[in-house]
């Protein structure tokens, strides 16, 4: 009775338990372990009532009916939560014998755990992926903060270097005029005694046509060379517009014009060795200055040493394809403990120095013209080098 079979088989099966009800709703048999389904003081009386037994079934009694009469063959009701923590789907099936039917309770606990606890690692996710997406929102809008405050602070940086710089061109100019001064008292006063002399032969009536001939010679000699000595002053202070080919040798020899005079005052003499000629592609003018920069840093080296030979050599050649030029002095030498921070912008040993012009110098040659300039001590002094 009751296809035995069926429910012998079921009740092997540690997936289900089960009952059997007829039309009026009474539970006729069920098994061992339904007791985790129910409640024991319902199930255990003679006969209990099938919807008290199985709430959920509670309004689904025509339902059922019409399953006895043929009208379906199960009824079903999923993801049932039974207390303390049982899940079970409930199939309600029509019995071999008359008005009656057989109720399964199917365990999904496990695999309902499972998905929700899924569904909960899911939803941890999702929360985790928008708080982490709200963290990057902020990043970002932090980000874009400090990349507009160091945007900021870089433009007043270098607004300030650009000042510096601007401040240490005008020291430079101020100190090529009075070189300058240097380089036109000579001639000015070569042209004095020479009108002097002309004025004075003149008022004698002895000045013959050769002897003013030669002298107006003299005097427009003087002219050019004053002349050439402010060409060579403005050229110097007007940035190179493009890279072009120049040489050297030439490049130095506009520099040691303008400055010679100046140098040799302070009984500083200059030496310049040429191996061979060298040609170079860069700029010029911006050259120029890095080489009256290194000559300004060597003679002030000089002059506050003991030294009483006071030397600076310039030495042109080529090495692997790549122009060298060392600017030696016998000025004893960098301090070591300095050496390594020589060319760190504001660096200085003077008293009112900027540190600008080594810095500069440094970012001209390797930035600008991407080369290299290096500096170590020999057995007399400094010895610094620039390629190209």
């Amino acid at each position: 009775m009751y296809d035995k079979e069926i429910v012998d088989a079921i009740s092997m099966n540690h997936m289900y338990e089960y009952c059997v009800a007829n039309r009026n709703f009474e539970v006729l048999k069920y098994s061992e372990n339904i007791l985790k389904y129910c409640d024991e003081d319902v199930i255990q009386v003679v006969h209990p009532d099938l919807l008290d037994v199985v709430p959920e079934l509670v309004g689904m009694e025509e339902e059922l009916l019409a399953m006895l009469d043929g009208d379906s063959k199960e009824v079903f009701v999923p993801l049932v939560f039974k207390l303390p923590d049982h899940y079970v789907n409930i199939h309600i099936y029509k019995s071999a014998q008359i008005d009656t039917f057989i109720v399964l309770f199917e365990s999904i606990t496990a695999l309902t755990k499972e998905q929700l606890l899924s569904q909960q690692v899911h939803n941890e996710n999702l929360l985790l992926l928008a708080e982490i997406e709200k963290k990057n929102a902020q990043l970002e809008v932090f980000n874009l903060e400090m990349k507009r405050l160091v945007d900021e602070e870089v433009a007043k940086n270098l607004e300030k270097q650009q000042m510096m710089e601007l401040q240490t061109r005008h020291a430079q100019m101020g100190e090529m005029i009075g070189m300058i001064t240097h380089q036109w008292k000579q001639p000015l006063s070569v042209i004095q005694t020479l009108v002097s002399l002309l004025k004075m032969k003149y008022e004698r009536g002895t000045l013959t046509q050769t002897h003013f001939t030669e002298k107006m010679d003299n005097l427009l000699t003087q002219a050019v060379h004053m002349d050439q000595t402010v060409s060579d002053f403005q050229r110097f202070f007007t940035p190179s517009k493009k890279q072009d080919h120049f040489d050297i040798k030439e490049t130095i020899s506009s520099v040691l014009h303008l400055v010679g005079m100046e140098y040799e005052l302070q009984n500083v003499k200059i030496t310049v060795i040429e191996d061979m000629e060298v040609s170079v592609f860069g700029f010029a003018n911006e050259y120029t200055q890095v080489i009256l920069a290194i000559l300004q840093n060597a003679k002030d080296a000089l002059l506050s040493s003991q030294q009483t030979d006071k030397k600076i050599t310039i030495r042109i050649q080529e090495q692997d394809d790549r122009s060298l030029v060392t600017i030696s002095d016998n000025a004893g030498g960098i301090p070591a403990d300095i050496i390594e921070s020589i060319f760190t912008q504001y660096m200085t040993t003077k008293e009112k120095g900027s540190g600008l012009g080594l810095h500069i110098a440094k970012s001209v040659i390797e930035i600008n013209m991407k080369g290299k300039l290096l500096v170590k001590n020999n057995k007399e002094g400094a010895e610094f080098s620039i390629l190209l």
